[in-house]
Parts: structure tokens; C-alpha cells; sequence
């Protein structure tokens, strides 16, 4: 074996451990590997930083920014709130809510269009007195099951057309993939919605997970008399001598009411002081810092929320500058105004002091502060609100423009006129120029982690190819399948894809598995495309653990599921996948026709 093809597999394997253990995060491990491809002259210095340029990064980029577009035109939002006023027992709000996340998934990022929908479903639960975790794991798979039906609907849509057009036999156009992705999405939202209860476990019911109740028990207002040693002293000083675990969510001096007063606020005698506590740790407070309750006194309405304060609940996303580091170390309060009055990971409240733990994706924080500004402020931190919003409804005509405009991108790339990522870039700027979207928030709408994972994986992939490894691990592959009938190939080829995609993030399982692809059918002189569906489909899915998608993770927090839950839902519908996509690839792309097959 050569020595590349060593460094390759090395490298790559390697990588797939570090994805595995979650140790760094994903876009670093994919230029870590390219640094070390680019290091060992694996890949020559005009190889390295090519995968930047390549069409499915760009078409990824542009689709992102044009479905964030869409999403502020507030279509999407006015389908989720009417779906929420339409449905109204259980069972039907899981039909209505899984349909349109699919439909909306089919041409909008994953994440973004569950970010819409995760609200609903919450509140739908909340209304209905039953657990979230009825709606949210359904609502996460129904966002892969609609990405497979369309070019754009995921990134390894794009990934496996762009790569076809290398191979030299045009891109997939936009409606490629919708006759097994429809087929196999409809299976699995049939299976969803009969056998999702059953399979589903019922972590945490939803009334009691209302956002104002079960902290309100926490909250007391306390007055610091004159003789208190903090009396002149900075509100930092009291929170850092006192050794309890409290919050103080605001401030009355006179006719003065502040919220999440800054730790530079200095403290009079009188200061009546809104803390968030429980009892034990109440009583610590009181006594060092001389503090007494104040006498009948219940507290005040605007100290949990009112027309000028609001309490919201949210949920850390991946990529969030919170992920890792502790509300203390961000200086919340002092920065964004706003005060963390709880933390709660997989449906159970974090005990301690809160604000010194280091914070994970899928968190559920409880936030208060101005309501003006709190949504403002979880956008820039990186969070989702687990509450219904307004209805973002503009003028008719700015929501007819965003859609005009998605609609000649989409006829634009489907008719060939224009390539894909040369068609939805117009599109993009079209946006822009419309107004549709603001300059700040194209460079928001664009998730670079994936972008950057996408730029740098694709040249090991491409490494993988010229080094012969894929040519390697396609001859075992053939060795074996030479003993399969037809229908045994693809199931193979998307069983392995699949089980891949959950250790690995999708979008990099596509660029590894499509040079594995063209050598298997080039080993077995079949046609490519039904092989290059196989991969698209198993990269599509990875239902099997919640690190395997953003969307699973983002769900993890609300529905407090646990690591396990997953595999009791995703496996099986991971295994109807399989059953359902086998034969629709091989009636709608015959394996002995086309590129490769004798």
C-alpha cells in the first residue's frame, strides 16, 4: 500500500475518532485533517483550500441565506401558528405538525425550520397537559425526512449532485431526489404518527413546565438594613463573599425598580433586594448579609414579567458562544442585561450555582430581562426561544417577493438555465437587493461551521480518491458484493452510509462515501446513480443517537430525553429507510444502466 493511501486512511480514521468523542468540534477536526493532508504533501498547495470554491459549499451558503430570507418574511411562522389554532387533539397536532415540518424541510435549512415549529409543539404540549417529548423527537426525524426529497432540502443532496457533475454526468437537478425521498418521507411520517406514542417515552409533563411557574417559589424580596456589612459596598462584593447560591433579579430603591442590576451597583441601607433562591440557601443570604423578608410584602408582578420585563425560555443551539463556558464567564447581566434564573439539562433543573456551570447545546435556560430586547439578546447568544412568537406577517408583496424569487431560483437550477449554486447566489442577492434580508444578517443566516467542515473535508475526500483509498475500500466492497443480488449492493451501500452519518456529521459522511460509490461501481460495472442515491438517502437519516444532528440535539433539552431514547424510535425507522429506499432506487435508477454498467 502506498505510503499516501496510508497517511490517508490514517488521517481519516483519525478524524473519525475525534468526531466520535466529541473532544473538538467538528469543523476543526475537518481542517485539522486538511492541515495534516496539506503538511505531508498528501494534497499539493493549489488542492488544499480548493474545496472553498466548490459548488456544493456555495449552493449550501446561498440556500442558508435565501431560507433565512423566507423566514422572515414570516410564511413559515403564519403556517406554524395556524397549524397550532387548527389542530386540536393530540393526534392530530402530531400529523399537522411533522407534515409541514417535513413540507418546510424540503427547501429550508433543518435547523431553521424546526427552530419555527419546536416552539408550537412545546406550547401545543404545554396547552394540552401532556410532555413535549411526545412532539419533539417525531418533529427532529420529520426534518431529515423532508431534507431528502429535494437538491437543497440537505447538504448531502447537494454534496452527491455536485459530485455526480465531477464524475462528468451533470448535476441532479432539483427534483432528482423526490422519487425515493417523497416515497421514503411518507413511510416514515405514516410510521411516525401510529407508532411514535408507543416508542416515545414520556419524559416530563407539560404543564409543569411552564416558564413562570416552579421559579416564582424561588423568588423574595428582602430588605438590607443599615447596620449590613454590604451597606456602601458594591453588589459584586455581596454575591462574591456570601457563600450560598442566589440571584438578585433586580433592585427597588425608592420609586427606582432595577433588573438585573449590574455588580457594580453600589447598596444603600433600605435597598430592597428581588433574590432568586431556595430556602436554604434564602437563610445563608439573610444571616451574613443582614438581610430581613419584607413584611407581607408578595412580589411585585414586574419582577417576574409585565408589559416591560419578560421571563423567556430557551434553548442553546450548536455553534452557540454559550456552549462551554458559564454564564458568569459571559457576564450575562453586565453585557446583554439580562439575568439567568435557571438551568436545566435533559428535563431536569441543574442544581448549585447555576451560573458557574459550564453550559452545553440542547440546555434550556430560563431567562429574564427587557422585553424588548430579551429575543434580540437570545439571537446574539445563540439560543431559541421554547415560546410562541409573533407572527412575523410583512406587507403581502414583501412575502410574494420572497417567495417569487425562491421559485425562479429553484426553476432556474431544476431547467438547467443556470447551475445550482450560480442560480440560488442570484437568488441569494436577489433577496438582498429586495430587502428581504439584512447585510448582518446574511453572515448570521450562514452556519461556517458546516461551510468550513464542507470546504476542508471535501478535499480529503478528493484525497482519498487520487491516493486510491476509495479504489482500496471499494474492492472489498466488491469482493463481497460480487455474492449479492442487485438489491443487496444498495441496501449494503445505504446501511453502512447510515450507520456512518450518525457517528459522523452528515454532510462529511457524503463527501467520504461518494468516491466509495463510483469505485464500487466501477468495480462492479454498474450504474453509479443508484449508488449515489444510496449514499444520499443513508446520509440523511442518522436518527440513531442525538449527537448525530444539530436537530437532535436541540430537541434533547425540551423533550429531556435521554442518550438511550433515541435508538427506540430512530432504529426502527431507520430500518423502514432501508426497506422503503432499496427497491424505489432500483425501479427509478436501475443498477445495471447508466455510467459504469456494461
Amino acid at each position: 500500500m502506498p505510503i499516501d493511501q496510508i497517511i490517508v486512511f490514517a488521517v481519516i480514521l483519525g478524524a473519525l475518532v475525534l468526531f466520535l468523542s466529541n473532544i473538538i468540534r467538528y469543523d476543526l477536526v475537518a481542517v485539522l485533517a486538511l492541515m495534516v493532508l496539506a503538511v505531508t504533501h498528501v494534497l499539493t498547495s493549489k488542492q488544499v483550500f480548493l474545496g472553498f470554491a466548490n459548488p456544493a459549499v456555495i449552493t449550501v451558503a446561498a440556500v442558508l441565506i435565501m431560507g433565512q430570507a423566507l423566514w422572515h418574511s414570516g410564511v413559515v411562522d403564519f403556517i406554524a401558528k395556524w397549524l397550532g389554532r387548527a389542530a386540536q387533539s393530540a393526534r392530530t397536532q402530531l400529523i399537522a405538525l411533522t407534515g409541514a415540518e417535513a413540507i418546510c424541510s424540503a427547501f429550508i435549512n433543518d435547523t431553521g425550520a424546526l427552530g419555527v415549529f419546536m416552539p408550537v409543539a412545546v406550547q401545543l404540549a404545554r396547552k394540552g397537559e401532556t410532555s413535549p417529548s411526545r412532539f419533539l423527537m417525531p418533529l427532529s426525524f420529520s426534518a431529515f425526512l423532508g431534507g431528502m426529497t429535494t437538491l437543497i432540502g440537505t447538504p448531502p443532496n447537494i454534496i452527491i449532485a455536485a459530485y455526480r457533475g465531477r464524475l462528468g454526468h451533470g448535476n441532479f437537478t432539483m427534483f432528482s431526489f423526490a422519487p425515493v425521498g417523497v416515497g421514503v418521507a411518507v413511510a416514515g411520517l405514516v410510521f411516525i404518527n401510529l407508532f411514535s406514542r408507543f416508542l416515545v417515552p414520556e419524559r416530563q409533563n407539560g404543564k409543569a413546565s411552564d416558564a413562570n411557574e416552579g421559579i416564582a417559589k424561588y423568588l423574595t424580596e428582602a430588605v438590607l438594613s443599615a447596620d449590613s456589612p454590604f451597606v456602601d459596598h458594591s453588589l459584586g462584593d455581596l454575591e462574591a463573599k456570601v457563600e450560598a447560591d442566589f440571584i438578585i433579579v433586580g433592585l427597588i430603591r425608592g420609586e427606582d425598580r432595577r433588573v438585573a442590576p449590574r455588580r457594580t451597583q453600589i447598596l444603600r441601607g433600605g435597598d430592597r433586594l428581588v433574590v432568586e433562591a431556595d430556602a436554604e440557601n434564602l437563610t445563608i443570604l439573610l444571616d451574613a448579609a443582614k438581610l430581613s423578608l419584607a413584611e407581607d410584602k408578595a412580589i411585585e408582578e414586574d419582577f417576574l414579567s409585565s408589559n416591560d420585563i419578560a421571563i423567556a425560555e430557551c434553548i442553546i443551539q450548536p455553534g452557540s458562544r454559550l456552549v462551554g463556558r458559564s454564564a458568569a464567564a459571559l457576564r450575562l447581566r453586565q453585557i446583554h442585561g439580562v439575568n439567568l434564573l435557571a438551568v436545566a439539562r435533559r428535563g431536569q433543573r441543574i442544581k448549585g450555582r447555576h451560573s458557574e456551570v459550564p453550559l452545553a447545546a440542547g440546555d434550556v435556560l430560563l431567562l429574564q430581562g427587557d422585553a424588548e430586547t430579551l429575543s434580540a439578546v437570545m439571537a446574539r447568544i445563540g439560543c431559541l426561544p421554547l415560546a410562541e412568537r409573533e407572527i412575523r406577517l410583512g406587507k403581502p408583496t414583501r412575502v410574494l417577493t420572497a417567495l417569487g424569487i425562491f421559485a425562479v431560483a429553484i426553476i432556474l437550477a431544476s431547467t438547467n438555465i443556470l447551475a445550482t449554486d450560480v442560480a440560488f447566489s442570484c437568488g441569494a442577492l436577489a433577496m438582498v437587493l429586495a430587502r428581504l434580508i439584512s447585510a448582518r444578517d446574511i453572515y448570521d443566516a450562514v452556519e461556517w461551521p458546516v461551510i468550513v467542515l464542507l470546504g476542508a473535508i471535501i478535499p480529503v475526500g478528493q484525497a482519498l480518491q487520487q491516493t486510491g483509498g476509495a479504489k482500496t475500500i471499494a474492492s472489498l466492497f466488491v469482493d463481497m458484493a460480487h455474492h449479492l443480488p442487485a438489491f443487496g449492493i444498495i441496501g449494503a451501500l445505504l446501511l453502512g452510509t447510515l450507520l456512518l452519518s450518525n457517528v459522523v456529521n452528515h454532510a462529511a459522511t457524503a463527501v467520504l462515501m461518494a468516491p466509495v460509490a463510483a469505485g464500487v461501481a466501477q468495480g462492479l460495472h454498474v450504474g453509479v446513480d443508484p449508488l449515489l442515491m444510496a449514499v444520499a438517502v443513508g446520509a440523511s437519516v442518522p436518527m440513531l443517537i442525538p449527537t448525530g444532528h444539530p436537530c437532535n440535539v436541540l430537541v434533547m433539552g425540551p423533550g429531556g430525553y435521554k442518550f438511550s431514547d433515541y435508538w427506540r424510535l430512530g432504529l426502527p425507522l431507520s430500518v423502514l429507510t432501508v426497506i422503503v429506499a432499496v427497491p424505489l432506487i432500483m425501479w427509478v435508477w436501475p443498477l445495471h444502466g447508466g455510467a459504469f454498467s456494461r
